[in-house]
């Protein structure tokens, strides 16, 4: 089993903790939506020999595939169920190149002491309540040269988000499209690198350092 690590200071986890609309779906319709997860973690350009934060990693789905080609993942969320069904996950599949943090995003530094190569971020920044906070904490853990990506569902209503013949997906007035989430996160010399589209309902979006 995974041991669960956190910041120095106890977390508690109080309810505005959590982003909004970001609670993991019922099984099923996430493998549904995502059956290749490495095909994901290719396009925004996770490569071998990093070390990688997913953050906000709910129940390690992407996790596991970033383990295959990461040198190194932590994998972050506020939520102990989920990083339970992670760690569960991730013991499954014999991956040893994962550590699992719980903590808040926020305080990714204070998570994350060090510099990192690569900052993941899967179907939650549209529920971040300060979104240019969470983009200079961000920013502060990356190496020189370091990436951020985001990936959000497209700013398409609810009811056209359909997966196993139901409407999923966050609430249509929570989502954004690319050009929103750029100017969210082009801040404290954040800039944008790549986007890319991730059929069906998603999009990504690659941000770099100045010196990147």
């Amino acid at each position: 089993m995974f041991e669960l690590r956190g910041s120095a200071r106890p977390v508690i986890a109080r309810p505005d903790d959590f982003f909004e609309g970001t609670e993991m779906p019922t099984a099923g319709w996430w493998e549904a939506l995502w059956p290749d997860p490495a095909a994901v973690i290719a396009a925004v350009g996770i490569a071998r020999g990093m070390e990688v934060i997913d953050l906000c990693c709910g129940d390690g789905s992407f996790t596991l595939a970033i383990a295959k080609v990461a040198r190194r993942v932590i994998a972050i969320d506020i939520d102990p169920e989920m990083l339970r069904l992670a760690g569960h996950r991730l013991s499954e599949s014999g991956s040893r190149n994962c550590d699992l943090m719980r903590g808040n995003a926020y305080r990714l530094a204070e998570l994350v002491p060090r510099k990192v190569d690569f900052v993941f971020m899967a179907n939650a920044f549209h529920g971040v309540p300060d979104k240019a906070r969470l983009a200079r904490t961000v920013s502060g853990v990356l190496r020189r040269g370091g990436r951020f990506a985001i990936v959000n569902w497209h700013a398409r209503p609810r009811d056209e988000t359909v997966i196993l013949g139901e409407p999923r997906g966050p609430k249509s007035e929570l989502r954004l499209s690319p050009e929103q989430t750029i100017a969210s996160v082009e801040v404290d010399g954040l800039k944008l690198v790549r986007r890319a589209e991730i059929p069906p309902y998603h999009y990504a979006v690659m941000f770099g350092g100045a010196a990147a």
